[in-house]
């Protein structure tokens, strides 16, 4: 868990640094869904998509990703958190 809530804590620091300031806040919420994803509860996960006012159908779908990802195996979780870690700190998406 502490090697996740470091790549958390990077990728949340990285995804709000690389943005301008208007859009820092919407950066911020994308990275709450990603850590609700990955190592929140399924309404911690909930609770960070509903400001977006998901229609059933999204909602549903969201629901149903959150079962998988709680279904992988946490060394799985660890490498993803990682790659996105990896990916927002790359030239690439400078």
């Amino acid at each position: 868990r502490k090697l996740a809530a470091t790549q958390e804590g990077a990728w949340i620091h990285v995804l709000s640094l690389s943005r301008a300031p208007a859009s820092a806040e919407i950066c911020q919420s994308f990275a709450d869904i990603i850590q609700g994803l990955f190592l929140g509860t399924p309404a911690s996960f909930e609770a960070a998509v509903e400001p977006f006012k998901p229609d059933a159908d999204m909602k549903a779908a969201t629901t149903q990703l959150k079962t998988l990802v709680d279904f992988l195996p946490k060394n799985t979780k660890d490498s993803i958190l990682k790659l996105m870690d990896k990916i927002a700190k790359s030239p690439l998406c400078a």
